[in-house]
């Protein structure tokens, strides 16, 4: 089933059209906190084309974002960083701008608009709460996938790392949760609509230039043992979100990074494809 949050509610896909659903809840995340299974049987009131409506990050309000690092081998080379040998991860707070939708803009923040690079990642939207959940337990706690960018601003980022290591999580925390900096959507797909294992292309395009080119099955930890991981140190719950890493291809790679006007544009396989524009934030304070 796919998922949507527009600015006239819910919607579940059905072919090239959105089945507008007679639903009281805000976002998916409050759907799969309460039953997914509604979206399934509420009543319908409208069929529309995806461009006749605004479409919104799916999830707006998670109680914990986790941002996993380094799990994909050839990012972890580009970086010149140690190949971890478990999950590393941290969790953020979810602003209330921190989250943006398919076609808003990415605003680059006047403290730091000079280094802000893009991240192509599979989110996971956990539907089912849980602690200390096992590996082998852990779709079953999965509530859909969507498309995400980690966006990151790499000069603030690296205040708080010395040799590759996190010496300042305030600072890492704070690189990437401006205002804007996680573009989510257009759509959660719940996991009956992906087969085992997981293996989806996922890529990068700036201004039409494929940046990012990878497979969900070169994620060095899966889904599942990601869940797992997590879940051991945090209590999950409907809506949290789990951003799973990124491949190789980054802005940091090349010293290429984002500015007012580029087009950024991630896509996965079997999910859909997020565009957002990036523009100049206001003046400081």
């Amino acid at each position: 089933m796919r998922l949507y949050r527009t600015t006239r509610g819910l919607a579940r896909g059905d072919g090239d059209a959105l089945l507008l659903l007679d639903l009281p809840h805000p976002d998916v995340g409050s759907l799969l906190a309460d039953d997914v299974a509604q979206a399934r049987t509420a009543r319908v009131t409208d069929r529309v084309a995806p461009g006749s409506v605004t479409l919104l990050a799916p999830v707006s309000a998670p109680a914990t974002v986790v941002v996993v690092g380094a799990n994909y081998r050839d990012h972890v080379a580009e970086a010149g960083i140690v190949l971890p040998t478990a999950p590393q991860f941290f969790a953020v707070s979810a602003g209330r701008d921190l989250f943006t939708g398919p076609g808003s803009p990415i605003v680059l923040p006047p403290e730091a608009p000079g280094h802000v690079d893009y991240e192509a990642e599979l989110a996971v939207v956990i539907g089912a709460g849980g602690k200390d959940i096992r590996a082998t337990d852990a779709w079953h706690h999965v509530g859909g996938l969507a498309v995400a960018n980690d966006v990151s601003a790499r000069d603030v980022q690296f205040r708080g790392m010395r040799d590759g290591a996190v010496v300042d999580l305030p600072a890492v925390r704070r690189s990437k949760t401006f205002p804007t900096f996680k573009p989510l959507g257009p759509v959660v797909v719940t996991p009956d609509e992906f087969t085992q294992p997981l293996d989806l292309a996922i890529t990068t395009h700036v201004n039409g230039e494929l940046r990012q080119k990878g497979r969900t099955s070169d994620m060095l930890f899966s889904v599942a043992e990601l869940v797992a991981a997590v879940s051991a140190t945090i209590t999950l719950v409907p809506g949290d979100l789990i951003l799973t890493g990124t491949p190789a291809g980054v802005g940091l790679a090349s010293g290429t990074y984002l500015k007012a006007g580029d087009t950024v544009e991630v896509a996965i396989d079997g999910i859909g494809e997020l565009r957002n524009a990036m523009t100049a934030g206001g003046l400081p304070g």
